[in-house]
């Protein structure tokens, strides 16, 4: 079988024009056509009705069937391509949210260093929900993710490393700064500068709000942490983060939660559960897990 067969047909049942489908691909119409009839011989079915009169093209019941298969036979393809590419450039591929990067990384540069694999990583630094599916896709081969419940994934292998709290953090001028902790109710009438998106502080922030019925009032969106902290030290804000945030460069104070039903950070090593580890990858693996 052709596998291009099979990418012809996927975005086929997509985009349902032969014509776009072959400008998709920058191939005649003919070719589109052709390979639509040779995978109906070769799988002795019928995978579209095309109405000609009504300009209309339907998919059949074997064409589904084929469409989901088509498309985990593709995945697995560019999934292979991808590793095979990286395996190729002695190239390995890191995952790490920023604040997961800050805590942890400096602890195992010199063990990366003697394993002889520091001078081949390549870190990606993005939210926990980013690299999950940056996982999926096989752009990165490992990564460090934050979550607040334990990830359970059937396409992943999941090692928790660690969980911390989340807590408030105040400017020292900040009248809350005279506490040591605090309840989240207490903050209804704050001004928080918080993440855009994309990252596992988002659904803890969310799921907070929700139990305690507000809805916090945000002044500020940025993904650097460094900034968010800069405008938390000024006083314009406070900030809502898992406990390993380091804030010794500022002025800046941490407030536990008293919350009994808090939600917890969790951090985990993550890698594709069917994907082959390379002696280098097992290398990193093995780094992380001992390590960290």
């Amino acid at each position: 079988m052709n596998t291009k067969d099979l990418a012809y047909f996927t975005c086929l049942v997509e985009i349902k024009n032969f014509s776009k489908v072959a400008e998709h691909f920058k191939v005649q119409q003919p070719t589109i056509t052709t390979a639509i009839k040779r995978l109906e011989k070769e799988f002795s079915t019928t995978l579209f009705i095309r109405d000609r009169k009504h300009n209309t093209l339907e998919i059949t019941t074997s064409g589904q069937q084929l469409f989901q298969r088509s498309q985990i036979i593709l995945n697995e393809l560019n999934l292979a391509q991808k590793e095979i590419d990286r395996i190729n450039r002695e190239q390995l591929v890191l995952g790490l949210p920023p604040i997961i990067e800050n805590h942890y990384f400096s602890k195992i540069c010199q063990k990366l260093s003697d394993a002889q694999i520091l001078n081949r990583l390549t870190t990606v630094e993005a939210g926990s929900v980013s690299l999950t599916k940056a996982i999926h896709e096989g752009t990165i081969d490992v990564s460090l993710l934050g979550s607040i419940t334990p990830i359970k994934d059937d396409d992943l292998i999941a090692s928790e490393i660690e969980r911390q709290p989340f807590c408030i953090y105040v400017s020292n001028k900040h009248p809350l700064a005279k506490y040591d902790q605090i309840r989240f109710k207490t903050l209804v009438n704050e001004n928080f500068v918080f993440f855009k998106q994309n990252f596992i502080h988002n659904q803890a922030f969310t799921q907070l709000s929700q139990q305690h019925n507000f809805h916090p009032k945000i002044i500020f969106k940025s993904n650097n942490l460094n900034m968010l902290m800069k405008l938390i030290n000024q006083n314009l804000g406070i900030g809502f983060f898992t406990r390993i945030v380091n804030t010794d460069a500022y002025d800046i104070k941490k407030l536990n939660l008293l919350d009994a039903n808090a939600p917890q950070f969790i951090t985990s090593l993550v890698y594709r559960r069917h994907q082959f580890l390379t002696p280098s990858q097992i290398q990193l693996i093995n780094v992380l897990k001992n390590n960290l």
